[in-house]
């Protein structure tokens, strides 16, 4: 019972499908399908699912000896009984079931076979269960008619960081202009603008802008611009799909390329405002490294040629955020600048207004006396030096001209002469 219910979800999203691809999604520890096909014959007797074709198409039938390549396998759909069905294991509202791709399979479906292995490369390398995706999602470009974008698959998987995606598959059937014609269509899309739905029509003024209108049908996504979209193609050798991606690429720049806002010498970012964020892979490389390997090239501006990891590629360079950082760390290196420069002339001011009360002081002071030499020849003391030693005689006071000690010994020999003249006056009194 279990395996009919997961068979039965798998066909909800994908419409028309294989035993294999069923087992790859929802058994992928399983090499053989025979469970699955166990349980799509009974979800057939019940009445729920009808086999219509095989992928060989009208080339070939099941098993024929005749064919080159992998063998043919049966196509399995839904009827309008599971349908209902399916609706109740997803969830999901009838109206948001989407059709039953009734007679698909007769064809061989081989679109349908390209968008069901990217969902299941995506759902191997980790990202979302097959409950996280919608094929054949339609989105309105108008109020009126029926004039739409048709997203081959939608993944809502947020949990993997990727809150809103929108895939294409491009098989190479159809001229690169077609399928740039569908880029164009999602950005009207995403660029249409309706009366806010949680808004009362009463409560609405006229003129309102209103919101976007992939707001409404995929609310609390948090994203912060136009959701991403993915195109991955297949159909035809390396070096084609190459030069499709490079065709694609140059005819859809307006709607892709960012806008170059340049400041501060040249500095500026990249305004990716109101335009669609867009990765390119091919089938092969996807299922060969996965979401998260080297598998995605961004189309942008100063991208390079190098394949990157889908979060990585999504991921936007020179942002605003990143210009605002480096001119906020620009305005605090010159303010340093500018701080360190007023430091330095104020440094300067107080060492000139220094030098100038230096100067101003030196030339308001009174001059010093000049102090002659002593006149005696060979002493080299000034006339003010002092006597120093105790005496015991009257030493001449200062006069000019000779020093101290000059002085001191002067007065030294005048006392030996003045005794000298008195003893030579004595006897001549006596007498």
């Amino acid at each position: 019972m279990r395996d009919q219910k997961d068979t039965l979800k798998v066909l909800g999203v994908l419409k028309v499908a294989t035993a294999t691809q069923i087992l790859h999604l929802v058994r992928p520890h399983l090499s053989d399908n025979k469970v699955i096909r166990n349980a799509l014959l009974d979800l057939q007797a019940a009445g729920a699912v009808v086999s219509e074709g095989n992928t060989a198409g009208p080339a070939g039938r099941f098993g024929a000896p005749d064919r080159t390549g992998e063998p043919s396998q049966k196509l399995w759909g839904l009827t309008p009984a599971g349908l209902d069905a399916a609706a109740k294991q997803l969830g999901r509202d009838p109206e948001d079931m989407g059709g039953r791709a009734r007679g698909a399979g007769r064809g061989g479906a081989p679109h349908a076979m390209g968008v069901n292995a990217t969902i299941i490369a995506f759902t191997r390398g980790g990202v979302g269960d097959i409950a996280a995706w919608r094929t054949e999602v339609p989105h309105a470009l108008a109020g009126t008619g029926k004039q739409n974008v048709r997203a081959d698959a939608v993944l809502r998987a947020k949990e993997a960081g990727l809150p809103l995606l929108m895939v294409e598959v491009d098989r190479n059937t159809e001229p690169v202009q077609r399928v740039a014609d569908k880029l164009a269509a999602y950005a009207a899309c995403y660029r249409r603008r309706v009366a806010d739905p949680a808004v009362p029509w009463t409560s609405r003024r006229a003129g309102e802008e209103g919101v976007p209108y992939w707001q409404t049908l995929y609310p609390e996504t948090a994203l912060t611009g136009w959701p991403p979209l993915a195109f991955v193609f297949t159909g035809a050798g390396p070096r084609a799909l190459h030069n499709r991606m490079q065709e694609l690429a140059a005819l859809t720049s307006e709607h892709w390329a960012a806008a170059d806002r340049q400041f501060d010498d040249g500095d500026g970012y990249l305004d990716f405002t109101d335009r669609v964020p867009l990765v390119l892979t091919t089938l092969d490389r996807l299922q060969e490294h996965g979401p998260h390997g080297p598998t995605w090239r961004r189309v942008a501006q100063e991208r390079g040629a190098d394949f990157e990891p889908l979060l990585t590629a999504f991921t936007d360079t020179r942002t605003k955020a990143a210009y605002q950082q480096r001119a906020t760390t620009r305005r605090a290196a010159a303010e340093a600048r500018w701080q360190a420069e007023q430091a330095a002339h104020k440094a300067e001011q107080a060492q000139r207004l220094q030098q100038w009360q230096a100067e101003e002081d030196e030339e308001d002071a009174e001059p010093a006396p000049v102090v002659a030499q002593c006149a005696t020849p060979g002493c080299e003391q000034l006339v003010d030096a002092p006597v120093d030693w105790y005496t015991e005689i009257t030493v001449p006071p200062q006069d000019g001209i000779y020093c101290g000690p000059c002085r001191h010994a002067q007065a030294y020999r005048n006392r030996g002469l003045r005794g000298a003249l008195r003893r030579m006056r004595k006897p001549s009194r006596e007498a």
